[in-house]
């Protein structure tokens, strides 16, 4: 997103002042499902409000993500939304979206990737603590930093605060999923 800004908001960009910036907010989960819900029921199929908000809470209310798993739901669904539906529609987003989460990997340093673990399990701050760092091979303090920074050049990660997090709902899942595997191999 910031990348995005600075084409409107620098100087030296092609569209500064080009318009007023709009910032929007997803659309609300209750929303989507009460969408997503009508859109089945218009269809002839059903999906229960539990499904319509499982698609909603695992992509956060993404939008695009939204609407590519529900319609991956849907078309896996010949009358009523199952859990196998559900799975094999999840399976199908990762496999659509996979070249390019292969691509946002296939340049980072093992430092990133270790970083990234470390996010996937559960860190979002204090990754500056001796353990942390040993833990998830961080190297130093300072690299840290430079982590932080990078990943966030490249779209990868969001900081706000000290916090820090996947900005792709559907990449972390699927990377997580990755890691859990390549480290089961090893």
């Amino acid at each position: 997103m910031h990348i995005l800004s600075e084409l409107f908001s620098k100087q030296s960009m092609p569209f500064y002042k080009f318009g007023d910036v709009i910032f929007l907010q997803k659309i609300s989960e209750k929303d989507w499902v009460k969408y997503i819900c009508s859109r089945f029921e218009q269809s002839g199929k059903s999906i229960s409000v539990d499904y319509a908000t499982r698609i909603c809470q695992t992509v956060d209310c993404h939008s695009s993500y939204v609407q590519q798993f529900s319609w991956l739901v849907w078309i896996k669904t010949q009358s009523i939304v199952s859990e196998e539906n559900f799975i094999e529609a999840l399976e199908d987003l990762f496999d659509q979206n996979k070249i390019l989460f292969y691509r946002n990997i296939e340049e980072l340093t093992s430092y990133q990737l270790n970083f990234l673990r470390a996010i996937i399990n559960g860190l979002d701050s204090e990754f500056t603590k001796s353990e942390n760092l040993k833990k998830y091979n961080l190297g130093t303090s300072a690299n840290v930093s430079h982590l932080k920074k990078s990943l966030e050049q490249k779209e990868i990660v969001d900081i706000a605060g000290k916090k820090v997090s996947i900005q792709d709902p559907v990449f972390k899942l699927w990377l997580k999923n990755e890691m859990i595997v390549s480290n089961s191999n090893e």
